[in-house]
């Protein structure tokens, strides 16, 4: 297990949180997927999705963390499934600020691709350009 920190960041339209992480991160691992596999570089810079695709239940609490540095945890093992590489991420802190905004502690969203664990960073994918 690897430890980080990210920067907190609220969008309006369309809504979402996500804590950006250090790119740095992101461009070793993609660096470790092998080249004959064709890998994209993902289209956004490197971050965990917090809320997306969803409208939170108490908007009072929205924007309270901006800006916010957040401690996280993350694999070192490069998961795949046919379309997209991934680390897996751990925050308790994230769940708590999902229940905050009255949300559940985890969305299909925020889930890895495989939906087995709660949070996670895109580091490449094999969409077709």
């Amino acid at each position: 297990m690897f430890y980080s920190t990210g920067t907190l960041r609220y969008y309006n339209d369309p809504i979402k949180l996500i804590v950006e992480v250090d790119p740095d991160i992101s461009r070793f691992y993609y660096s470790l997927i092998p080249k004959y596999i064709h890998a994209n570089k993902q289209m956004f810079a490197p971050h965990i999705s917090v809320v997306r695709k969803e409208i939170p239940p108490n908007m009072t609490a929205w924007n309270k963390y901006g800006g916010h540095e957040l401690d996280f945890e993350y694999d070192n093992y490069i998961y795949n499934d046919e379309t997209y590489y991934w680390l897996n991420c751990y925050s308790k802190r994230l769940e708590e600020i999902r229940i905050e905004l009255g949300l559940s502690s985890v969305s299909e969203i925020t889930r890895s691709p495989d939906g087995r664990h709660k949070f996670h960073m895109t580091i490449g994918n094999v969409k077709k350009k």
